[in-house]
C-alpha cells in the first residue's frame, strides 16, 4: 500500500489506526479505491482538502471543498475546512464529497424527512 510523503504512514487509514479517527482517512482517490476493495457497505470516510479531493466540488453547496463556504444559505462565506467527509458507494465504486457543515445538513434533512414520514 502506498505511503504519504509527509508521514511514513498508510495513504488510506482505517479508523483509530495510524493517527486516523473514528472515520478512515484517505489522502488521494487511487488511496480511497486501494482502501474500499472488498468493502460491500457504505463507508464514510475523510480527505485532505489540501490534496486532490479539494478541487472537486461540494455536493450540498456546488462550493470548491478546498474555498471558503457560507454555513447558512444567505450569509457571507466564512469557512473554510482541513478535511471534507467522503460517502463512498462501494457498488459503483463512486465517492460523493462535502463541507463538515454541508455533510451535517444533509444529515438533519434526511431526519426531518423521516420523522414526517414516520
Amino acid at each position: 500500500m502506498a505511503t504519504t510523503t509527509k508521514a511514513k504512514r498508510p495513504a488510506f487509514r482505517a479508523p483509530w489506526t495510524n493517527g486516523a479517527k473514528a472515520y478512515a482517512e484517505a489522502d488521494t482517490f487511487a488511496a480511497l479505491r486501494e482502501g474500499m476493495k472488498r468493502k460491500r457497505k457504505t463507508q464514510m470516510v475523510k480527505m485532505p482538502n489540501s490534496g486532490e479531493a479539494g478541487r472537486a466540488k461540494c455536493a450540498g453547496c456546488g462550493v470548491p471543498l478546498r474555498d471558503m463556504y457560507a454555513v447558512n444559505p444567505g450569509e457571507e462565506p466564512s469557512r473554510t475546512d482541513e478535511w471534507s467527509t467522503w460517502t463512498y458507494y462501494p457498488r459503483h465504486k463512486k465517492a460523493v464529497g462535502m463541507h463538515y457543515y454541508c455533510s451535517w445538513g444533509a444529515l438533519m434533512m434526511d431526519i426531518v424527512r423521516l420523522g414526517r414520514s414516520i
